[in-house]
This record gives structure tokens, sequence and C-alpha cells, in this order.
């Protein structure tokens, strides 16, 4: 009777056990690896310190970020399925509707435009350009000028010539659109005098100034260009088909993201060391004068709405870059399920 009793107990002891470990295995989320690519932009700065920090390993993701030179090559990554996560554009998103391909806006990173643009000294000092100037004049100084783009059809270029049009210039007679390449060919073109101007997100514009050759004139991330701002400029984008199946796994990565986003905020100089992972040559106070300029363009949580949606996509329309205008509301280009604050 003694020996039946201490199997029973025994059993009973190894059943806890096991209950116990799968309780805990059930408890504990599922490692999972996520291929994100990006146009290494300070945008970025919440995925970054997220990635950098360890708060995407906390929430049993391996996050492998990989630079991009284009947000053509991002979107054909994601759809060729090298990745899963991408940095995109409303544009980019209707284009790929047009193509059967549907993906969602799971997180917004900007609230605004956050191309700043820089001029050489010399140019701003001969036509009296500055910040102080009304955005309209801003607009019309450029008359004539020599402006640097990335590559024909990048924000770099359509926000350009929405500028010139804005002060009733035409892009292809009134100015020189060059296209260079990324931001460090814009930099080198600038201070050789090949170009005037250019416009890009941080830390970029601020490595001209720094340097003496560039002075910043226009500050979309600022709020400059108001019918820019409250607009959903670049979120971070999934197929329709992996959020569906991939729900928890999106939680644990905004909610790492939304981590680093309140650290940005609270302590700068712990965010400027996990950012010097990603920006190992730009110098550390550059970089942390470059977040203090873009944070304030910078969602805080991740969360749109839809009158950011419709402002972006009616621009497309004015603009001429579609020809119908799909719904802005919740659930088709975009959502705040997933957003864990």
């Amino acid at each position: 009777m003694g020996g039946w009793k201490r199997s029973v107990v025994g059993i009973l002891v190894v059943a806890m056990l096991v209950a116990a470990l799968v309780g805990a295995a059930s408890g504990q989320a599922q490692r999972v690896r996520i291929t994100e690519v990006h146009t290494g932009t300070l945008f970025m700065a919440p995925v970054y310190i997220a990635e950098a920090a360890g708060f995407m390993g906390e929430e049993g993701i391996d996050l492998e970020l990989t630079e991009v030179d284009s947000g053509a090559l991002g979107i054909a990554a994601l759809v060729s399925g090298q990745a899963q996560f991408f940095d995109a554009d409303p544009f980019q998103a209707v284009q790929l509707r047009r193509q059967g391909r549907q993906i969602l806006f799971i997180y917004n990173l900007t609230k605004r435009v956050t191309l700043d643009m820089v001029m050489h000294p010399e140019v701003a000092r001969a036509r009296n350009i500055s910040r102080n100037m009304p955005i309209a004049q801003r607009f019309a100084a450029l008359r004539g000028m020599k402006l640097g783009i990335t590559r024909p059809g990048a924000a770099t270029d359509v926000y350009m010539r929405y500028y010139l049009k804005r002060a009733g210039l035409n892009p292809d007679r009134d100015v020189q659109i060059v296209s260079i390449g990324g931001g460090a060919g814009l930099l080198a073109a600038l201070r050789s005098r090949q170009i005037d101007a250019f416009h890009l997100s941080a830390p970029t514009p601020y490595l001209a100034e720094r340097d003496g050759y560039g002075v910043v004139v226009i500050k979309s991330s600022a709020g400059d260009v108001p019918e820019l701002d409250n607009f959903m400029y670049t979120g971070i984008a999934v197929y329709n088909i992996y959020a569906n199946r991939n729900g928890d796994v999106l939680r644990r990565w905004t909610k790492a993201v939304n981590r680093a986003n309140r650290l940005m905020r609270q302590d700068q100089a712990a965010a400027i060391t996990r950012l010097r992972k990603y920006f190992p040559r730009t110098d550390p106070a550059l970089l942390a004068l470059a977040l203090r300029e873009i944070i304030p363009a910078l969602s805080e949580d991740g969360t749109m709405n839809e009158e950011m949606m419709e402002k972006h996509l009616q621009f497309m329309l004015d603009d001429g870059q579609i020809s119908l205008k799909p719904s802005a509301k919740e659930g088709l280009l975009w959502t705040n399920r997933y957003i864990v604050k």
C-alpha cells in the first residue's frame, strides 16, 4: 500500500512538473527572426534603438536590419519575400495595390514630411534666403537653381517638384533638377558647387551645415510647410497576409519600438549611444543635433488616423501621381490594431 501511494505521489509530482513546463512554454513567446529593410534615414531611430538596446530580443524577436539605397529596392525585397518589414510611403502602397499586392501600414514613423532643404551659403546669401522668409517666397527663390535629388520619382524629386509648382514654377524649365544618388553624393555635389541645394531627412543636411558649406533654409520636419503637417509620410508596412498570420509578432514588434520611442524622448544621451551602431561614422555631437531636429516630426507612439492618410492621398491626386483615390479609412492601407503602447 505504501509503495502504491509512493507511486501515485511520484506520478502526481511528474504531472505537476510537466504542467508547469508546458505552462511556462505557452506563456513564453515563440522566438522569430525578422528581416526589415530600410533606407538608412534617422526617422527610423525608434526601430534602430529597439534593436540596439535589446528591446526586440526581450520580445523574442531577432531583428535583422538591412539598409537599401532606395525605396524601390525596399519594395522589391518585400515583394520577393526577402524581407517582412519595410519603411514605405502611401504612394508605394497604392502602386502595389494596383498590381494586386496588398501591404498594410502597421506603425507610423512620422507626423509630417521630414525632408529638410540645405543650400550652399553663397547661394543663400546672394539671394537673401533664410527661414525668416515666408515659405512661398522661399519656394519662389528656387528659380534658376540646380537642385539635387536622389533619383527621379523618389520622395526627394516628388516634393521638390511640389515646392516649385507651389511657386508657379515649371520644374522642367525654370530649374535644373540633377539626379545624384544617395546622401554622400548629394553632399559632395553641394560642396563642389555642382548643385545649389538639395533636401533629405536628417542627419545629411546637417553635415553640410556643420562643415560650413550648407545652410538649412526649409525645415519640413519642423512644420515649415503646413500642408505637409499631420501627414502620413512614412510608416512601417508588411504584407496583409503576413499581418493576418502574425498578429502576435507585430504586437511584440510595436511594443519594443514604442519602448525605444519613450527612451529616445526621455534620455537622448542613451538614445545616441544606441544609434551609433547604425551611424558609426557620424560625429556623436552631430547625431545628437540631428536627433533633436527630427524628433518633433516623429510619431510618439506609431498611431495613425484617417486625416493623415487622406491628406497624403489627396496630395497624390492633386499632384497627378494617381488618378483614383482609394479610401483612407482604417483597414485598407493602415491599421492601429497591432500597436502596443
